[in-house]
């Protein structure tokens, strides 16, 4: 009889010891609401309450809280703007950001204080992190918008008085501000550039331009970018030239600063000088000079692609040993330029440049810009193994070429433009499985290694495998697929926090 009570008790104690895996209510909403606005829940909460009493569950909570940060799709404002909703957005725009390598004006090649001074009081550096919070907030969002938006997209931030803190009377209104003080002359956010004949000294014949000044302070909204109609007058191809704009054949002279070239983020001027891999006037050749890291990033960044992400076999066809370009000798290099290069040809167009100076004594600023040539002739057929002549001036045709680790398929796309990448990345499943495991990591911190199961190289790798890996692996797969389906990425946070992982202590079932 003891032996029988003593084996129902460990059994009872074994039972307590499982159930007290999962946390509690109160502890749940803790646990989202620190995840949700980098805050830990505000004393005298009435949702904690609520909570504590049982009249409300935890997983509603946080789904409502999550929803606070819902964006109007025509303002880009707050449906509700409080404390509470303004910390949701910040965050996600704050972890968003952490997607990228290059995430500041100083990562643009040749971009510096002498010769750029004025970059930051033109572009929005966390433009990237922005479209992808607008995606995950704007009522009726698709996650494919990060891809596909036509246009970029800009901070509606709050202003912060800046005079409690350093002393002077004026407020932060935009990024200069913040580095050069309080300059009245910068006011107006006002660029001097070169005229395109006559003397330099005559300050009647200076090209004069007040561009739009990107907001400063905490996050209040986000909307697609709204143009004031100011065109850049001039531009020098080299950073410390005095090209006056009649050079270069074909190069858009005059020009919107904030124009998109097409496919979400990838076609945002900002991103695409901070990872254009190139100094300021390079052109593209078709062969060693085109912007393949932003290729590279775009597959990191967006698929969670590890290069090479091809086979042997793949790229068998692309080896050129006798060509000038090195990478085209031999398979190991082939087999990540067979995915870089082509994709970088869709920008073949695009080149950074910088405003021109003046010799004047006036107070001026010069920023790094992205204009593009003009094409004037079809695309070369493939892929050359040598530099091709006015390749810069020919149609942006590429292709997306890579083995999905989603299927192990290989990926032959051809594409036009950088709108055709982006449409053709936003319909790979890696696309979308790649956004699931980084949500997924960031509400539970499980790494999730997502690589191609069918390549026979990864078959010891394969059978290493632990059963949770394998079942991580399988419900990235289910949240991917769920994301592609609804677009909807507070969808997937949402089924994230009412999953088993997200109930337990320590996110282990």
């Amino acid at each position: 009889m003891v032996q029988k009570f003593g084996a129902f008790a460990l059994l009872l104690s074994f039972s307590s010891l499982v159930n007290a895996q999962n946390i509690s209510e109160r502890a749940f909403y803790a646990r989202c609401y620190s995840h949700l606005t980098g805050k830990p829940v505000p004393l005298g909460s009435p949702i904690m309450a609520q909570v504590k009493a049982g009249t409300k569950k935890a997983i509603t909570a946080c789904n409502e809280l999550l929803d606070k940060a819902e964006l109007e799709p025509n303002s880009g404002g707050l449906y509700v703007d409080n404390s509470e909703s303004r910390a949701v957005l910040n965050n996600f725009a704050s972890f968003h950001r952490s997607w990228f390598t290059a995430n500041t004006v100083e990562q643009i090649q040749d971009n510096n204080n002498e010769i750029s001074n004025g970059t930051m009081d033109i572009y929005d550096s966390t433009e990237p992190a922005l479209a992808l919070t607008r995606a995950m907030f704007v009522r009726n969002g698709r996650y494919s918008d990060v891809m596909t938006l036509g246009t970029g997209v800009q901070a509606l931030r709050q202003e912060q008085s800046m005079a409690s803190k350093i002393g002077f009377d004026w407020s932060a209104n935009y990024s200069g501000r913040r580095v050069h003080g309080n300059n009245p002359a910068f006011n107006n956010n006002q660029f001097n550039f070169m005229p395109t004949a006559g003397p330099l000294a005559d300050v009647n014949n200076v090209f004069v331009a007040n561009f739009m000044k990107p907001m400063v302070g905490e996050l209040y909204g986000i909307r697609q970018t709204v143009s004031d109609g100011t065109l850049v007058p001039n531009v020098a191809m080299q950073a410390f030239s005095d090209t006056r704009g009649n050079n270069q054949a074909g190069l858009n002279y005059s020009f919107n600063p904030h124009s998109s070239l097409g496919g979400g983020v990838l076609g945002s001027p900002i991103y695409l000088m901070m990872n254009f891999g190139h100094g300021k006037g390079t052109i593209s050749n078709g062969s060693l000079k085109v912007p393949r890291r932003w290729a590279q990033t775009n597959m990191t960044t967006f698929m969670c692609a590890t290069l090479p992400a091809l086979r042997e076999s793949d790229v068998a066809q692309f080896v050129v040993g006798n060509s000038s370009a090195p990478f085209r000798n031999g398979t190991s290099c082939v087999m990540c330029h067979a995915s870089l290069d082509p994709m970088a040809y869709t920008a073949r167009n695009a080149v950074v440049v910088n405003t021109n100076f003046t010799t004047l004594a006036l107070p001026s600023r010069t920023s790094s810009l992205l204009t593009t040539f003009g094409e004037n002739q079809a695309s070369v057929a493939g892929w050359p193994s040598e530099p091709v002549a006015n390749f810069h001036r020919q149609t942006p045709t590429g292709k997306l070429y890579f083995r999905s680790f989603a299927s192990g398929q290989l990926v032959n796309r051809d594409v036009l433009r950088i709108s055709g990448l982006g449409a053709a990345i936003a319909e790979q499943d890696d696309y979308y499985q790649c956004a699931a495991k980084r949500y997924f990591e960031y509400f539970t911190g499980i790494q999730v290694s997502l690589y191609d199961r069918t390549d026979p190289k990864n078959a010891n790798l394969n059978k290493q495998l632990s059963e949770k890996s394998v079942a991580d692996r399988r419900y990235i797969e289910e949240l991917g697929a769920e994301l592609r389906q609804t677009q909807s990425v507070r969808g997937i946070i949402k089924k994230i926090m009412n999953s088993e992982y997200y109930h337990a202590a320590n996110y282990r079932p």
